[in-house]
């Protein structure tokens, strides 16, 4: 590998923001969500996908559509994004655990989610 392309992705990693926030997984044939909130919404898709594929999601039900309805059947939306702040005492675990919860709370019934 040549030194400048080397130091062009070390520079491209150094560079890269991660996204917060909460994601949803919709199985679009009966319309139930997964929702999940991370402080890295991009390696939370990649956690899930890998999970869900080698069926060992902990969450059963979701793993039964999975398997039963195939890849296909599902979409992965970020339904909210947590801003990076100027204030560095921000707690972003906290901030992401309460908008994970507004998000579940928004679904009234428990059968339109996967979340226990």
């Amino acid at each position: 590998m040549k030194n400048s392309s080397r130091q062009e992705l070390k520079e491209a990693a150094k560079n890269h923001k991660t996204t917060m926030g909460v994601l949803s997984v919709k199985n679009t044939i009966n319309g139930q969500r997964y929702i999940e909130g991370s402080l890295n919404l991009e390696s939370l898709v990649n956690r899930i996908k890998f999970l869900l594929n080698s069926r060992q999601f902990t969450q059963q039900q979701l793993q039964n559509d999975w398997i039963q309805y195939g890849e296909q059947a599902f979409t992965f939306e970020t339904l909210q994004v947590i801003p990076i702040q100027e204030n560095r005492f921000t707690n972003y675990r906290q901030e992401v655990a309460k908008a994970e919860k507004a998000a579940i709370a928004q679904y009234n019934a428990p059968q339109e989610l996967y979340n226990d």
